[in-house]
């Protein structure tokens, strides 16, 4: 859902954003990166990532089912009131 995605890291040493791939926290249990400012080499574990990103997926497929929900409980006959002209 989100591989598409990036997220900005800052570099620890000059605090310069970079962008990293969703998908390269999710495939391995570390990510890899030079920075673009100072050129120092970083290294990122995806542990605590992958955690938070399977919770906003499940926050959002709870969503969706709410949002579902609400759909079919109003998609009922309409009432007189339901109609301005």
């Amino acid at each position: 859902m989100f591989e598409e995605d990036t997220v900005d890291v800052a570099c620890p040493n000059c605090k310069r954003r970079n962008s990293i791939a969703v998908r390269e926290f999710e495939a391995t249990a570390e990510a890899h990166f030079v920075c673009s400012g100072c050129g120092a080499a970083v290294k990122i574990e995806g542990d605590e990532f992958r955690q938070r990103l399977e919770q906003v997926r499940s926050e959002l497929a709870q969503l969706e089912r709410d949002a579902d929900k609400e759909a079919r409980r109003k998609a009922g006959r309409p009432r007189k009131g339901d109609y301005q002209i």
